[in-house]
C-alpha cells in the first residue's frame, strides 16, 4: 500500500513524500520515499482545491505513486528503492534513443518537440485528445504514410512504460491510428533512367541528377547519399551503415554505371563527402521535376524514386528477393515484397500485350 504525504516546510511550502507499507496492512514494515517535488497545499484531503500551479507535479506525484504500488505488489521482497525515472514523455524518447538509436523515434521526438515548444508533456498528459491533435497536426506536416510510421513507433515506445510497470493503462488500447495509404510508387524504367542521364539540365546543382542516377544503381537513400564519404567506398562495394538503421552494416557492390558517376563529381578541397554540394530534400524534389520533364519522362519524380527504381529494375534483371533484402537494408521481408509486386503486376500488364491467334 502506498499513500502520499504532504511535510510543510519553513519556506510554507509543502514537500511531497510516499509513505510505503511492504504489506496490505498499516502495521507491516514502512518505507519512505521523497520526491523532491514541491506544492503550495496538503492535498491530503482529496476534496482541497487544486491550485493551477500545482496541477503538473500532482500529475506526475500521481504516476510516481502508482508505479511504487505495482512495484509493492507484485515485487516478491516487498518494497525496492527505485531508481530514477524522468516521467517527462520527451525526455523519456531520448533516453531510448541513446539506449537504442531509432530514426523513426528521433522523427516522433522532432516533431513533438516543434509541436509543444518548451511546453512539459508528461506521461499522464498523454490521452485520446492528445494523440489526437499530435496525430492531426502530423497529416499537416508529412505524408499519410509517414504518420501512421510516426504514429506505430510513439505507440511502441510509449506502450513499454506499461511493460514496465510504469503506467497502468495506455490510451493507445482504444486510438486509432491513421492507416497507410495504399499509393503508387514511382519508378522507372531502364530506358527512363538512360534519357535522365543523357539528359543535360540547362540550371540546377549538377550533382542532383549525379546523386540520383547514383542512387538508381545503388539503391541508397537521400541520407545516406549526402553522408556518404571516400572510406566507405572500400574496394568494389560501399560498406556504410544507414541514418536510419545505424547500427545495421549494408554492403552494395559498386557497379561500373555508380563508379562513373562518382568520378565524375569532382572532390571537395576540404570534406571527404563524395556528394559534398546537395541543397535540402525540397529543392533536390523540385529540381529533379524539371530535369524529368526536360527528359521527356512523364511521371512525378522525387529523390525516392531513385531508390524504388533500383528495387524494381533489380528483381526485373533477376535479383532475387532475399539478395534484394540486404541490399536494401529492409529489415523484414515483407518490406521488399511490395517491390516484387510491382514487379510482376508490370510483367502481367506485358504479356496481355501478347497477340491473340
Amino acid at each position: 500500500m502506498v499513500k502520499v504525504r504532504y511535510k510543510k516546510l519553513a519556506s510554507g511550502k509543502f514537500s511531497a513524500y510516499l509513505d510505503i507499507y511492504s504489506s496490505n496492512s498499516d502495521a507491516g514494515p514502512r518505507n519512505y520515499e521523497f520526491l523532491k517535488i514541491y506544492v503550495s497545499k496538503d492535498y491530503t484531503d482529496p476534496k482541497t482545491r487544486v491550485a493551477e500551479g500545482d496541477k503538473d507535479n500532482l500529475k506526475i506525484i500521481s504516476a510516481i505513486r502508482n508505479t511504487r504500488e505495482s512495484e509493492t505488489n507484485f515485487s516478491e521482497n516487498g518494497y525496492r528503492k527505485p531508481g530514477k525515472t524522468d516521467y517527462n514523455l520527451i525526455n523519456y524518447f531520448r533516453q531510448c534513443l541513446k539506449s537504442k538509436y531509432n530514426y523513426r523515434l528521433e522523427c516522433v521526438t522532432i516533431q513533438l518537440e516543434k509541436y509543444y515548444g518548451k511546453r512539459a508533456v508528461y506521461f499522464q498528459d498523454v490521452d485520446n485528445e492528445l494523440l489526437d491533435t499530435f496525430q492531426t497536426h502530423l497529416l499537416a506536416t508529412v505524408a499519410q504514410n509517414t504518420v501512421n510510421a510516426y504514429m506505430c513507433t510513439f505507440r511502441q515506445f510509449f506502450n513499454k512504460l506499461v511493460t514496465k510497470g510504469i503506467l497502468k493503462t495506455s490510451p493507445f488500447s482504444s486510438f486509432k491510428v491513421v492507416s497507410e495509404a495504399d499509393i503508387e510508387k514511382t519508378t522507372l524504367t531502364i530506358e527512363e533512367v538512360r534519357a535522365l542521364a543523357d539528359y543535360d539540365p540547362k540550371r540546377g546543382n549538377p550533382q542532383i541528377k549525379q546523386a540520383f542516377l547514383f542512387s538508381c544503381f545503388t539503391g541508397l537513400r537521400l541520407s545516406d547519399v549526402k553522408k556518404l564519404t571516400y572510406e566507405e567506398i572500400i574496394g568494389d562495394e560501399i560498406v556504410f551503415r544507414p541514418a536510419k538503421t545505424a547500427k545495421k552494416i549494408v554492403r552494395i557492390p559498386l557497379i561500373e554505371n555508380a563508379r562513373a558517376i562518382i568520378t565524375g563529381v569532382p572532390k571537395h578541397p576540404i570534406s571527404n563527402k563524395v556528394f559534398w554540394g546537395l541543397p535540402s530534400g525540397q529543392v533536390i524534389n523540385m529540381y529533379l521535376k524539371f530535369f524529368g520533364l526536360g527528359a521527356g519522362i512523364q511521371k512525378n519524380l522525387h529523390f525516392h524514386a531513385a531508390r524504388h527504381t533500383f528495387a524494381t529494375i533489380g528483381l526485373t534483371y533477376g535479383i532475387d528477393i532475399y539478395t534484394m533484402k540486404e541490399l536494401l537494408g529492409h529489415s523484414k521481408i515483407e518490406m521488399t515484397q511490395i517491390y516484387a509486386k510491382i514487379v510482376d503486376q508490370k510483367k502481367a500488364m506485358e504479356m496481355a500485350k501478347f497477340p491473340k491467334l
